[in-house]
């Protein structure tokens, strides 16, 4: 793949886009592996696994990445990476996607940039106007931690996805945002989503987040068969 743009999507995150030698076909939600190569890498090596941000139905291919102020070698290069300057992505996997059945309900829980795999299939449900039942929670540290925004809100007036957000911290937060403070919880859930037992949850964010909700969803009587989870590489 060749590097075509970069910016940023949020704080400390930015969209990296690349441009394909050939058509490659995958659906919403999967990941690949991406392989760069560079001098001197650190022991987490030249390798990622990282979930397509794009959308099936878009000619590029997106990644969405969280930059720290450790981050890797692998990272830091990427972030260097200049227009017309490749990498090399691979072994496309992963079954964190939406049932066949178009009528099954869902709910997504994102964290941080873990939001990627549902940016993928939000825009493809756009891009193919259609409707699913869907209600989202997407937690951040703050307001200007949010990506995609204006994608999910596109999608909660073309689509009828509904959209909730959760920050700790409250401060610079436009007057107009709807969102709840604090972290969420299986309250939030049981709150929110009255019918979660009929719900396919799908978990996206750091290990910790996802291990907490999976345990959380369990407790509330959620058929394991019903949670789907995605500890997302993007974060180490």
């Amino acid at each position: 793949l060749t590097m075509k743009e970069k910016f940023v999507i949020a704080k400390d995150a930015d969209q990296c886009i690349f441009s394909a030698d050939r058509n490659i076909k995958f659906l919403p939600g999967q990941y690949m592996e991406w392989t760069l190569w560079h001098k001197n890498p650190d022991k987490r090596g030249i390798r990622r696994y990282f979930t397509i941000a794009s959308s099936p139905t878009e000619k590029e291919m997106m990644l969405g990445i969280k930059f720290y102020d450790q981050s890797s070698s692998f990272k830091k290069t990427l972030m260097r990476l200049k227009p017309s300057e490749t990498i090399v992505a691979s072994q496309l996997a992963g079954d964190f996607t939406m049932p066949k059945d178009k009528a099954k309900k869902m709910v997504f829980i994102a964290g941080g940039i873990g939001v990627t795999p549902f940016r993928s299939m939000t825009k493809y449900l756009l891009d193919k106007k259609e409707k699913r039942n869907i209600t989202m929670f997407y937690a951040n540290n703050s307001f200007a931690e949010i990506a995609y925004r204006e994608l999910f809100e596109q999608a909660e007036k073309e689509l009828g996805m509904k959209i909730h957000h959760v920050l700790k911290d409250t401060a610079n937060v436009p007057t107009h945002f709807a969102y709840k403070k604090g972290l969420m919880d299986a309250e939030t859930i049981r709150r929110e989503v009255p019918d979660y037992k009929e719900r396919v949850f799908y978990i996206s964010g750091p290990k910790g987040m996802v291990d907490s909700f999976k345990k959380a969803l369990s407790d509330l009587g959620v058929s394991r068969t019903h949670i789907k989870t995605d500890f997302f590489p993007g974060f180490v």
